[in-house]
């Protein structure tokens, strides 16, 4: 998926599921493992006028029929918790992105990607609870973590290498099943709605653990 976001092609996004799963005793306090998620982005095609034409490619649910590399599965952010789906299989985008860490961990043999839910302030319940669930996993070794980013972390480019050009960006964190993670850059043109550019896409070093609670 992730050689799709070509930069300055434009997406339409669609309402991306961002429910909650059931309780899975199996899994660490807070843990919400959630089944896959598949989008898939469309063929482009040309909007705009003749003279300003662009090309515009329509997200929407489900994988796609013929083309595999064209499907990710979409992680949610659940406040309060670490929502998690494995790492194999097609990419995975998560977001928006504020201050959240993301993070691969290993569980019973199998390698997971992860997303854990602060809120957007630090030291609400619902962040303090999710950055419980994580450490406490990690210190009572239920889980291995292998490595850890924050998508708009210090590692981020500045913005004036970010190609926003003025326009509202929002942020989101991929991973491919390489374990080769990644900072996808939008922005909301003047015209609003759920019309996207792909602004950058910036692949981002790791830690193996999170670095700052």
């Amino acid at each position: 998926m992730l050689h799709k976001l070509i930069r300055d092609r434009h997406l339409t996004l669609p309402p991306f599921d961002q429910a909650p799963s059931g309780v899975n005793q199996n899994f660490p306090n807070d843990f919400s493992p959630v089944p896959n998620r598949n989008y898939n982005i469309q063929q482009s095609t040309n909007i705009g006028s003749f003279f300003h034409r662009k090309r515009s490619s329509q997200i929407v649910a489900g994988a796609h029929g013929n083309k595999a590399h064209r499907t990710f599965r979409w992680l949610p952010w659940i406040i309060g918790k670490v929502s998690c789906v494995p790492l194999a299989g097609a990419d995975i985008l998560t977001g928006r992105m504020s201050g959240c860490w993301l993070v691969i961990f290993r569980f019973q043999g199998v390698d997971y990607a992860g997303h854990i839910g602060t809120d957007t302030a630090p030291d609400t319940p619902a962040s303090l609870q999710a950055k419980a669930a994580w450490r406490n996993a990690v210190n009572t070794q239920q889980i291995q973590p292998i490595a850890a980013f924050n998508p708009v972390g210090p590692n981020l480019p500045a913005t004036n290498m970010l190609n926003i050009r003025g326009e509202a960006p929002e942020f989101y964190g991929a991973f491919e099943q390489s374990g080769q993670v990644y900072t996808v850059v939008l922005t909301a043109p003047g015209y609003g709605g759920t019309a996207r550019r792909i602004a950058r896409v910036v692949q981002m070093q790791t830690t193996q653990d999170v670095t700052d609670f």
